[in-house]
């Protein structure tokens, strides 16, 4: 491990020396780059060709390596290294991809080979399964490496921005256009079926479309196989790298925004670009790939999950759904998970909650309103229709614990969470309607199954996923009817585990996982008061649009009305888990300094209640803990200043805060990370209570019997005040203090430290 982490910080190295366009020009570290690039991929393939498993006198070693259940995918643990490994084959785009196509075109032969040989042993002798895969096995490992850097060297992994094709991977398909044959590389890309080397031209191809053509000829061998019945021989990793890399190409790749480029590659804009024949067909292929993993692969959750992903790619932009719809395995494909149909009822229930998902995003394709209406009815409806006739029995109470109406509403309940997921802004007023619809009969979910945790933990799921992507868009009217449903929510939780015993660490856990999901709801729906993309219901309008609301209830009204059902919930006992107490204390911070203002009106209970936890959280917590109390002190502090109201009950408690402060500053060991967060905390509560500041220093002082440490501390908290005298809620004076506190702490601190 030593060594790959030195390994890590040397390529972080080289990406450092190869992007330094300022002291080296362009293609000064080209040949360097070629040279760790193929050390990489040297070190990552079998022998002959590479030295993976290679013995320490060379030698290949025939024993397989154990990898944990629990071990992560290699995509996500070496991360890091791919993209160095990418970003470093783009500088060396020449040599690096002709080099990964080639080794990929002859591992796939090679792979087709194998397993033409393994069909015919198996047809030699069908009841013998005794093949030795170890050939099959160094095949599979190669190409999930080869694909997986392929697929970093050809596109960044995006979060929330717009996936562009790297310039340098551009540059050199620009750069050799000239001397390429559309209709060959067309012709390459169409024939997944046919060895490259075998059409005729076919080195006059696009260098970039036949690395992807390799691959997708690995995709096809792959669904060769399962059809003649091989499938136990295939690998499922190999699976999971081909639908990963075809949705990560397809998001930067297919049907290319011309407009986000100063120049465009035209074998790109001729085979990926819109309205183009190559573009349908991918579309097509890459859907109908979908259908076959999620038919082949379904109990193979992480292939499976890989697979919808791909889904969600091809419909999320509108512009690739419009062909998408157009195909007719689409169709086939919504009418068969509307129906609840075998294979895909078989998928795990996060699967079938992205593939819901995708199947929304795909109904706000360009359709017209007939087509629109017929497909909203197949997709939609039957969840609804079977949805109410299972809650609506007679003996629905009898019923409600037997296994198959357990499934029926695990699966509805997933599939709302995958509605909610779909949610746009130009979708936002359909979605909202049909989800509403279900909330308040979820609520009463929460009654016939409070024994049941993992159902009223979906329960609270839908909410959270409702609220996070559509409380931005919802007008007064339509929040407020949000608003009211998550309250109703809670005080149903409320009732139904306030006083229950918790008899058992299992038990205790349940109740932590609700929690959880309880703080993230609060805090989707604080969200609200700070991204606010619709501050009317126009985004409604022509859909049933309601009267604005006839009182004025903000976000933080309900949020603190939730925060006051679940108080009595958080016991110490829960506060031990570390991401629920983490949570609570965010939350609680959040309020504190986005809504200073409502805290004094707070119940006086609900009030105590947040005063003491914000005490608890500053003594007996972790640091990080600590801090956001801290952070949360400084704006109650400046509400205070502002109200000028020396009897509330919040002076009152900022006055006991300061004497927290000062102890935890002057007397007390602390993390010197906090200092800062104390630091503004003392000062605003300082400037707050100055007689009672002067009184704990006074206090302090005369407990010292040591004449050497009075005067040295008298001297310190002279500074320490110096420059602010007396002092007020000014930012400058505010910085010469936090300046001051630093001497201070460096010739004081520690001193009169507690042991």
């Amino acid at each position: 491990m030593v060594y790959m982490e030195a390994y890590d910080k040397l390529l972080e190295s080289w990406l450092t020396l190869v992007q330094d366009d300022k002291h080296f020009h362009k293609g000064f570290f080209t040949q360097h780059a070629v040279q760790v690039f193929n050390s990489y991929i040297q070190c990552h393939l079998a022998a002959p060709d590479g030295t993976r498993n290679l013995t320490a006198n060379g030698v290949a070693s025939r024993e397989e390596e154990e990898i944990s259940e629990l071990q992560e995918d290699d995509r996500d643990q070496f991360s890091d290294q791919l993209a160095s490994v990418g970003m470093l084959g783009r500088v060396a785009a020449e040599h690096c991809i002709p080099l990964l196509t080639s080794l990929l075109e002859e591992r796939v032969t090679r792979l087709h080979s194998q397993l033409q040989r393994h069909q015919q042993q198996l047809l030699a002798s069908p009841g013998s399964r005794t093949i030795d895969n170890k050939m099959l096995d160094d095949l599979y490992e190669d190409i999930h490496w080869l694909i997986l850097v392929t697929g970093y060297l050809l596109a960044d992994d995006t979060q929330g921005e717009t996936p562009l094709i790297p310039p340098e991977i551009m540059e050199y398909s620009i750069k050799h256009s000239s001397e390429v044959d559309i209709n060959t590389t067309l012709q390459i890309l169409g024939s997944p079926g046919e060895k490259a080397s075998s059409i005729p031209g076919y080195n006059r191809t696009d260098s970039v479309i036949r690395l992807l053509s390799a691959v997708l000829r690995v995709s096809e061998v792959e669904s060769r196989a399962i059809r003649a019945d091989l499938t136990h021989l295939l690998s499922p990793q190999m699976g999971k790298d081909i639908v990963w890399f075809l949705k990560r190409w397809a998001k930067t790749y297919l049907l290319v925004d011309e407009k986000l480029y100063d120049q465009i590659s035209l074998p790109f804009s001729t085979a990926f670009g819109a309205d183009t024949e190559g573009s349908q067909w991918i579309i097509g292929y890459l859907l109908q790939k979908v259908i076959s993993n999620l038919s082949v692969w379904s109990s193979e959750q992480d292939l499976a999950n890989d697979t919808v992903q791909l889904l969600v790619t091809l419909v999320e932009r509108r512009e690739r759904a419009n062909l998408v719809i157009q195909c007719e395995n689409w169709w086939n494909l919504a009418k068969q998970f509307a129906s609840r149909s075998p294979p895909l009822n078989f998928l795990s229930s996060p699967v079938q909650r992205t593939l819901m998902k995708a199947l929304v995003l795909g109904g706000f394709a360009q359709m017209d309103t007939e087509t629109k209406q017929q497909y909203w009815t197949e997709v939609l409806q039957p969840l609804q229709q079977r949805f109410l006739r299972v809650i609506n029995q007679e003996n629905f109470q009898q019923l409600c614990q037997q296994e198959e109406v357990k499934q029926e509403i695990t699966a509805t309940l997933e599939a709302l969470c995958g509605i909610a997921e779909a949610t746009q802004i130009d979708n936002v007023a359909i979605l909202f309607n049909f989800l509403m619809d279900f909330l308040t009969n979820c609520i009463g979910l929460m009654e016939v199954y409070k024994n049941t945790p993992e159902t009223v933990n979906l329960i609270i799921e839908v909410f959270v996923e409702v609220a996070h992507k559509q409380i931005c868009y919802l007008g007064e009217s339509k929040a407020m009817n949000l608003y009211e449903a998550c309250l109703t929510l809670l005080q149903v939780y409320s009732k139904n585990n306030l006083g229950r015993q918790r008899v058992d660490v299992t038990a205790e856990e349940e109740q932590y996982q609700d929690l959880l999901l309880i703080m993230e709801l609060l805090t989707n729906l604080l969200s609200k008061e700070f991204i606010d993309f619709s501050d009317t219901d126009e985004v409604f309008r022509g859909h049933e649009p309601g009267q604005a609301a006839s009182r004025s209830v903000s976000a933080a009204d309900v949020v603190l009305y939730g925060v006051n059902l679940i108080l009595p919930l958080m016991s110490q006992d829960l506060l031990k888990f570390p991401t629920l107490c983490n949570q609570y204390y965010k939350l609680i911070t959040f309020i504190c300094e986005i809504f200073p203002e409502k805290i004094p009106q707070l119940p006086e209970d609900l009030f105590k209640s947040l005063m003491c936890s914000l005490e608890l959280g500053m003594t007996s917590m972790s640091s990080e803990v600590c801090q956001l109390c801290l952070e949360a002190l400084t704006p109650l502090a400046e509400q205070c200043a502002k109200a000028q109201e020396t009897d509330s009950p919040l002076f009152l408690a900022t006055r006991h805060f300061l004497k927290l402060v000062f102890d935890m500053l002057v007397l007390q060991k602390h993390n010197t990370e906090m200092t800062t967060a104390a630091g503004e905390a003392f000062y605003t509560l300082v400037c707050l209570h100055q007689a009672e500041y002067s009184e704990l220093v006074e206090t302090l002082l005369s407990s010292q019997q040591d004449p050497i440490i009075y005067q040295r501390l008298a001297d310190a908290f002279n500074k320490l005040t110096a420059s602010s005298t007396p002092p007020t809620l000014d930012r400058k004076q505010k910085m010469a203090f936090l300046k001051s506190l630093e001497e201070f702490m460096a010739n004081v601190g520690g001193l009169l430290c507690v042991k």
